[in-house]
This record gives C-alpha cells, structure tokens and sequence, in this order.
C-alpha cells in the first residue's frame, strides 16, 4: 500500500478512524492507536468545540442564575425598604402643614406608589450606571489620585456622579429596561451583556 504522505513511501500501517494507508512518520501514534494528520486534526476542532460549547452553556446558566437572584433580590429588597419609607412618606405628606388638606387624600395613594417604584428603579438603575462609569475610568492612572485634591475627584467620580446618574436613569426609564433584560436572560432567551 502506498503511503498518503510520500509518493514513493510504503504503508505499513492504516489509520485508525479513515483507514488511510501510512508510514510511521505519516501516522501519529496516541496511546497505541494510529491516526492520520487529517483525523487527527478533525479531533482536535471536535474537542475545541466541546470545549467552547461547554464553556458557553456554563456561562450562560452562571448568567441565568445570577439574572434570577438578581430579580429575586431586587423585588425582595424593594418590598422591605416600601415597608419602611412608605410609612414615612405618607406621614410627612398627612403632617405638612404646607399642603393643602383637601389634596391629601390624593397625594397619600400616589406616595405609596411612587415611593416603591423609585425604590425598585433605583435598584435597577444604580448598578447599571455604575458598571458604565467603572467602565468608563478602566486604564486610567493613579497619579492622578496623589494628592487631597486628587481623593475629592475620586471620591466625587465614583460615588456621588454615579449614584445620581443610576437614580436618574432608574426613574426616568432605565430600571424596566435593566429588569426585562435581567427577566429576559432568567428565562434563557439571552445570554448576558
């Protein structure tokens, strides 16, 4: 049998998977089995691909589960914080003297539902701006923060500013989005951003 490397080289053994005809310099031994460069080659890719995939499918449930609590937490964390702050602010609005009274018994069912919701947007929001700003400073250097006025810039660009844009972009829209995204990848219809 002629060997598929060399023209004029002899086969003296056959590929395990294709059964092409080769030498020994032509065929790769693992483990006591012969494989050709092609077949092996192809295994290679096969395993390169399993790998992927099962890398893939971990991040994408690492990102379901994470997405899952996320909503869990966030609903959790918005009905517990409502049950102190609604309280308050309903009280303030009945104890202003500054308000008129016959507009009270319309203000109190607006607070306690516009109190939850600025809650649970700033849930949402806050992290979502905070991993743009954080994103926004990566590579920065630290010389900058070598002196007292250099701390009040750090202190101001990734507490305060980010915070108030969160908020912001919680209320004015961005918690739903942030939400039916992290609704969407719990359900599996996504991966993760």
């Amino acid at each position: 049998m002629p060997c598929f490397g060399h023209e004029n080289g002899i086969g003296s053994e056959k590929c395990s998977k294709c059964a092409s005809p080769g030498c020994v310099e032509c065929l790769e031994r693992i483990d006591g089995v012969f494989y050709c460069t092609n077949c092996l080659l192809r295994r290679l890719h096969e395993v390169e691909c399993e790998v992927y995939y099962s890398q893939t499918t971990e991040a994408a449930r690492d990102a379901q589960l994470e997405a899952k609590r996320r909503v869990r937490r966030n609903w959790i964390l918005t009905g517990t914080l409502s049950l102190f702050a609604v309280p308050a602010a309903v009280n303030s609005v009945i104890e202003d003297n500054a308000f008129p009274s016959a507009l009270k018994f319309l203000a109190v069912p607006a607070v306690a539902i516009v109190v939850p919701y600025l809650i649970w947007a700033a849930l949402w929001g806050i992290p979502a701006a905070w991993k743009w700003w954080k994103g926004l400073f990566e590579g920065f250097s630290a010389v900058i923060f070598s002196s007292a006025f250099g701390w009040l810039i750090l202190a101001v660009s990734f507490f305060v500013i980010p915070i108030e844009l969160g908020y912001l972009y919680g209320v004015f829209g961005g918690a739903i989005n942030e939400y039916r995204k992290s609704v969407r990848v719990a359900a599996g219809a996504v991966m993760a951003t």
